[in-house]
């Protein structure tokens, strides 16, 4: 078996840059707009652009693409990036489990519940079984594998578990589903099966503070964030 990789070029990363109309004054001077450039363009611009990593795009994680020249000519096509495979590296996870990504469809309905504030006393829950099915409008895919606490050592790891979902926008109900696969899997954030779980979009898993003051249960997002921009000087 052989895995083929293709790396992000730094022209790739210029070609996406996406711009937003310039606040530069219309008188501003030459040295104004050279130092405008290279200590604000790339902060503010050019935020949100696909290159420097846009979270929003996260909702669903198969469909962030990226416009790649084709070589030799000026033409551009739009490819997705494998945000899965590309955030098992930048963790540097050393993966032992990975799924496929699976659809799952559900009822809902509303049930009372007295813990509630009364003017929102009401609890949605599933109306039925969860249903697993190729066409459902909410997918998921896990990823179980370890990272190092020391480097080098693989006798020090951490156990560690990725779940990845395609959003619906409906936060509720993509919470709810998020537990109740959570629940079929028999996975929990309170045992000690996985040190560590990733989890992209808002959730309402239970959440436990670890040592050096960080969480078991952390977003995707800041993570893949923080591997690509937080460098040590």
């Amino acid at each position: 078996m052989i895995k083929y990789l293709r790396l992000e070029s730094y022209e790739d990363a210029l070609n996406n840059l996406a711009l937003t109309p310039s606040q530069l004054p219309e008188n501003a001077g030459i040295n104004f707009s050279r130092d405008y450039m290279v200590r604000y363009w790339l902060d503010f611009e050019t935020k949100g652009s696909p290159s420097l990593l846009n979270i929003e795009w996260f909702d669903d994680p198969t469909a962030y693409k990226l416009k790649i020249k084709k070589p030799g000519t000026d033409e551009y096509v739009e490819k997705a990036v494998d945000l899965v495979e590309t955030f098992n590296w930048l963790i540097g996870l050393h993966v032992e489990h990975l799924d496929r990504w699976r659809g799952y469809d559900a009822a809902f309905k509303r049930e009372v519940d007295p813990e509630l504030p009364e003017d929102t006393n009401t609890r949605l829950m599933l109306d039925g079984a969860l249903k697993e099915t190729d066409d459902g409008a909410w997918h998921f895919r896990k990823v179980e594998g370890y990272t190092l606490r020391t480097p080098g050592d693989h006798n020090d790891r951490e156990k560690v578990l990725v779940v990845w979902r395609k959003l619906t926008g409906d936060l509720e109900q993509d919470n709810l589903m998020l537990d109740e696969w959570v629940r079929k899997y028999r996975l929990s954030a309170q045992d000690t099966e996985f040190d560590v779980i990733y989890v992209n979009g808002s959730n309402n898993l239970p959440n436990l503070r670890q040592a050096e003051e960080t969480w078991k249960v952390r977003l995707i997002e800041e993570a893949f964030h923080q591997a690509m921009w937080d460098v040590e000087g």
